[in-house]
């Protein structure tokens, strides 16, 4: 199977490459690449037949913002440049195009597990974005006969992850007591080799065309259930000390930290079944398999 990949530079994009290799012919496309390709009449014979576009490549959150125009910033990638590589895809004549979108877009956090059914309620620029880009591409598949498969992960996790996970591993690693033994939240995750495995699925699964999917690796934990299973597989003293999670929470709010507080104290599940069902997926590796390759690097 031919597959072309947006973003094959990136987190998710550079552990897709090494499970393709020597699977599949992959190319990989960058935004000069499509520019390029989009003001040509013709186009590369090494283009020709392509099965499946992934497209990977969108601006995710970022730590310390910059952007005088945050929308801006976020729109002109994960709308935008999302919406001239689904122009390519029509003029390659490619015929599924498989989108990594976000849990964002159903929203920051849970009552109960969120399914595909929920109504979208992003909170930030990236959620609302990635929302806009979901409901630009359904209007333009549908109409140029492309199949569209839209994939919500949550926080992806995996060797080399970066931003506030890799910040609460080096946490997690120092002789410190951590103030979480009370937080019984729930979150789930998704693991590279799980987001990987099941992005390759839809690529070419019947029954995935037209559909979204939320995807995780089934297995929902508390922040105090995460630092444990870190601390336990980098040999550590667990050290959690009990702070009831209100008092947590007045301590992010005042350090300027709140979004965090949410990470870390809030409950966001999600409902896999309609993976599980229609796609007949199931993890290829477990929560704790993911955090040992995780730390392993």
């Amino acid at each position: 199977m031919k597959l072309l990949v947006t973003g094959a530079s990136g987190f998710v994009g550079q552990f897709l490459q090494k499970v393709l290799y020597g699977q599949h012919d992959l190319l990989r496309l960058d935004q000069q690449t499509t520019e390029k390709l989009l003001a040509s009449e013709s186009f590369p014979a090494v283009y020709n037949n392509t099965n499946t576009l992934i497209h990977l490549a969108g601006r995710a959150h970022i730590m310390h913002e910059t952007a005088e125009d945050i929308y801006q910033a976020y729109a002109s990638v994960n709308v935008d440049y999302t919406l001239k590589v689904a122009e390519l895809a029509k003029r390659l004549k490619i015929k599924r195009f498989v989108f990594l979108s976000s849990i964002k877009v159903n929203g920051e956090a849970s009552n109960q597990p969120f399914t595909e059914k929920d109504s979208p309620a992003p909170l930030d620029a990236y959620g609302q974005t990635k929302l806009e880009a979901e409901t630009a591409l359904k209007v333009f598949c549908q109409n140029n006969q492309i199949e569209l498969v839209i994939i919500r992960p949550p926080l992806i996790y995996g060797p080399g992850v970066k931003a506030n996970f890799k910040q609460l591993i080096k946490l997690c690693q120092l002789p410190l007591p951590l103030p979480f033994a009370c937080v019984n939240n729930k979150r789930s995750f998704i693991s590279l080799d799980n987001l990987a495995d099941f992005i390759l699925l839809c690529s070419s699964h019947p029954q995935a065309a037209n559909q979204t999917f939320l995807i995780s690796d089934d297995e929902d934990v508390s922040t105090a259930e995460l630092i444990i299973t870190i601390r336990q597989i980098s040999k550590k003293n667990i050290l959690l000390v009990a702070l009831p999670p209100f008092i947590l929470e007045w301590i992010f709010k005042l350090s300027g930290k709140s979004s965090l507080a949410i990470r870390l104290l809030g409950t966001l599940q999600i409902d896999v079944s309609k993976a599980k069902t229609l796609l007949g997926w199931q993890p290829k590796i477990s929560f704790h398999e993911g955090i040992l390759r995780t730390l392993r690097k």
